[in-house]
């Protein structure tokens, strides 16, 4: 007896020629694979906006005051000047400070800027809390004695809401050693990284010989987020919104529940997305780890609705990441992360698509103050794993005829950004990738889109390695005087990129696109306006090269 559940998934290859000869004359030169492809929830997701996030840049840490006692003789005349109490430097190092006192009438203020000398010379040395005194002494032997503390942490307070892993993050300063600036300054920056929390000051005081560092920590317990634009496609969208919430301090003290959400608000059948992720610290050098996953569904309109396809994306993953440098001028992460990936899309209820990936990702990403700007970069190998259920090449319904989900592929991505002169700045980016075979359509990289090729779609174009490129000027104009706008920044830009695929396979190029805009802010709300003109090749949408006009209105809360 024939098994009619068997046959079915045969007729997807048919189903796909037939349809494709039926497509509208402005899909036929791209194909029907890149409009399921900008239906795929997985693609659809990479092109969520980037969330602002406050800089986290450490207060300023105040010294204690240089001190000399009142009775100390002056006038005298010091044949030699002697350093005790360095524990860790040796007398030597001193001794260009104190030489230029050596040998002359020294007054009051000769005596403070002798210690001063003294103190800065443990300072340079990354001694942040380092003071010399000068005590009451007999000097008939012409030795004059300056007392150095190096500024070791006895006790660390901590001031504003409780909260137990900023006290262990800080507790990792006390020590019989004195305190280095580079110490001290890794640790107020992974206090400002436990989620919610900012440093609002930090001092250091001396009590009977005791240091303790006080430090002023504020907390938000939630943060929203909601955008509206229309960078969606005619099959998804174009408008579309998206919603973040995160919450703070659930189970314990450092964790964090984020929720994302995106949909298409005036065709709420095209396109529905939502992730969650929880975050919990893991020990007391800011490592943490998080638990995530996420569902979508697309049902896409234009071209494709009569075709009635529909997709689903699911994903879940665990991810661990520990800062292995934290500092203000460069810091570095590392992380690993296992993630699992299924999606499917049909058409007239027929199975078009089932990919099912495993991937292990190892990555570096970190920022660096470089050639008078800062550099921003993030660097990823992802392998896919050999596991039972996943796609293999020659599968009936791959995404791509070639494709596996076992591989090897490196993703680069580079962001430098430098003030020129005055309010004018520049932006490099670049992102690029390597894959070791070809790959699903998921894990391909895309041309087109909000990040490289503005004036297209996103995926206009794909294939498994590619370089992209963006270079924007920027002029702030805004948040000055009586200025209705806080923030007002005009810009102007040229992006895109080539990709291909391995083994000659279709779907790659090159696109090219050229424009400008405007962004603007008040208090917790911004927006933009871009216009964006294809250069090299026709849209997707429109068949042309007609430019394309982007919105874009968000608020904090």
């Amino acid at each position: 007896m024939p098994s009619a559940p068997r046959s079915r998934p045969f007729l997807a290859p048919v189903v796909v020629l037939a349809t494709a000869s039926l497509w509208p004359s402005a899909g036929i030169a791209q194909s029907p694979r890149s409009a399921l492809d900008r239906a795929d929830p997985s693609i659809v997701v990479k092109t969520l906006p980037p969330v602002p996030s406050r800089p986290n840049v450490p207060a300023t840490t105040s010294p204690p005051p240089q001190a000399i006692r009142a009775d100390v003789t002056v006038g005298l005349t010091a044949r030699t000047i002697s350093v005790g109490g360095n524990e860790t430097l040796p007398a030597a190092a001193f001794t260009g400070a104190t030489a230029p006192f050596v040998g002359r009438r020294l007054s009051a203020d000769d005596l403070r800027a002798l210690a001063r000398a003294v103190a800065d010379v443990a300072r340079r040395q990354g001694y942040l809390f380092a003071t010399a005194s000068i005590e009451a002494q007999p000097v008939a032997d012409g030795t004059l004695r300056v007392t150095l503390d190096e500024g070791r942490i006895d006790a660390v307070r901590t001031l504003g809401p409780r909260n137990a892993v900023v006290d262990r993050l800080l507790a990792t300063l006390v020590s019989p050693r004195p305190a280095s600036q580079p110490a001290v300054e890794r640790a107020l920056l992974l206090v400002g990284d436990v989620p919610g929390v900012r440093v609002e000051s930090s001092r250091y005081v001396r009590e009977d010989g005791f240091g303790i560092l006080f430090v002023t920590i504020a907390q938000d317990r939630a943060f929203g987020y909601v955008q509206v634009d229309n960078r969606g496609s005619d099959e998804v969208g174009p408008i579309r919104s998206t919603t973040l919430l995160n919450v703070r301090g659930v189970l314990t003290d450092g964790d964090e529940i984020g929720l994302i959400g995106l949909q298409t608000p005036a065709q709420p059948r095209e396109f529905a997305f939502i992730g969650g992720r929880y975050t919990l610290p893991v020990d007391s050098r800011g490592g943490t780890l998080s638990l995530s996953g996420s569902y979508g569904r697309s049902h896409p309109g234009a071209e494709l609705r009569a075709f009635d396809v529909i997709g689903h994306s699911t994903d879940a993953a665990i991810a661990l990441a520990r800062p292995l440098v934290r500092s203000r001028s460069h810091s570095l992460w590392v992380d690993a992360a296992v993630r699992w990936l299924k999606v499917d899309q049909s058409l007239r209820a027929i199975p078009l698509r089932n990919d099912e990936v495993t991937s292990l990702t190892v990555g570096l990403n970190g920022n660096s103050r470089l050639a008078g700007g800062v550099l921003r970069g993030d660097l990823d190998i992802v392998a896919g794993l050999p596991l039972p259920g996943v796609t293999h090449e020659g599968d009936r319904l791959t995404s791509r005829a070639d494709g596996d989900a076992r591989f090897v592929l490196g993703v680069l991505s580079l962001d430098w950004t430098r003030p020129i002169v005055g309010p004018l700045s520049l932006r490099l980016a670049s992102t690029g990738q390597l894959a070791s075979r070809p790959l699903l359509a998921s894990l391909e990289i895309g041309a087109g889109g909000p990040s490289f090729g503005r004036a297209y779609d996103y995926s206009e174009r794909t294939g498994d390695r590619g370089i992209l490129g963006s270079a924007e000027v920027r002029l702030d104009v805004a948040g000055k005087g009586d200025s209705f706008l806080s923030r007002m920044q005009i810009f102007g830009f040229v992006d895109g990129g080539y990709v291909d695929n391995l083994r000659r396979g279709t779907g790659g190029g090159s696109l090219i696109s050229a424009g400008g805009g405007v962004r603007i802010g008040r208090g917790v709300v911004d927006g933009g306006v871009e216009i964006a003109v294809p250069l090299n090749s026709d849209r997707f949408d429109t068949a042309d090269r007609r430019p394309r006009i982007s919105t874009r209105l968000s608020a904090r809360f």
